[in-house]
């Protein structure tokens, strides 16, 4: 994509965030090469008038390391990683990672697994591959995946969201990190026929003082 491209998708609602420079397994990385691929990553994006708040960190690598979540704090506001098809907006569902609330660090100064900085999501290509590129059942589970949430969503309190992300909508299969542009049309018809509310991810908020997460403009 250029620039054009860019600016036609913010026009037509979606979010620019940012994803580093050059796409860089972030946990190899020394300070100076962190500052370079997270903070020069914002830089380049406010420099073509987009101000990026939120990170996305490649491969779904960094979001345990220390070192590199204090830099993405340094610049960003939030960050998401991936690996879970929903995210607790308190953080206390994931069962195998136990959390009392949405905190960064523990007090005995712990990294978390669901954070400000680690908000958690699941990139669908996984189930693209697992399924071996059926698209019957890739739309099946798809199908699962947005409605798990319903269950922890009762008496109209949002407790869960699915965070579901895509690499490369096109006309192709049998392509890892590949959506076949056909079955991400099915995709997104279910969503509109059975009356779901999509967002961008920069409509979720950030409760300081109560450390969880709020949607924003969500009715």
């Amino acid at each position: 994509m250029n620039w054009q491209d860019i600016a036609a998708m913010q026009k037509d609602g979606m979010d620019i965030e940012s994803h580093t420079m050059t796409h860089a397994h972030l946990n190899t990385l020394n300070q100076s090469q962190l500052n370079f691929e997270i903070g020069g990553s914002k830089q380049c994006l406010a420099s073509h008038g987009y101000n990026s708040t939120i990170f996305a960190y490649p491969y779904n690598e960094g979001s345990n390391n220390p070192v590199v979540v204090n830099t993405v704090a340094k610049y960003y506001d939030m960050a998401r990683s991936g690996t879970d098809p929903l995210m607790f907006l308190d953080c206390k569902g994931f069962m195998k990672h136990p959390q009392t609330d949405c905190r960064t660090y523990t007090p005995d100064g712990k990294l978390t697994y669901a954070n400000r900085y680690a908000i958690r999501s699941l990139s669908f290509d996984i189930i693209e591959i697992k399924d071996s590129f059926d698209n019957a059942t890739i739309f099946s589970d798809f199908v699962k995946i947005v409605n798990s949430q319903n269950s922890l969503n009762q008496g109209g309190k949002i407790n869960a969201v699915p965070l579901i992300t895509f690499h490369n909508v096109a006309l192709t299969t049998n392509h890892p990190y590949y959506t076949n542009a056909g079955l991400f049309d099915k995709f997104m018809k279910y969503l509109h026929d059975n009356g779901f509310k999509v967002l961008n991810l920069k409509q979720i908020g950030y409760d300081t003082k109560t450390n969880t997460f709020y949607l924003n403009g969500f009715s």
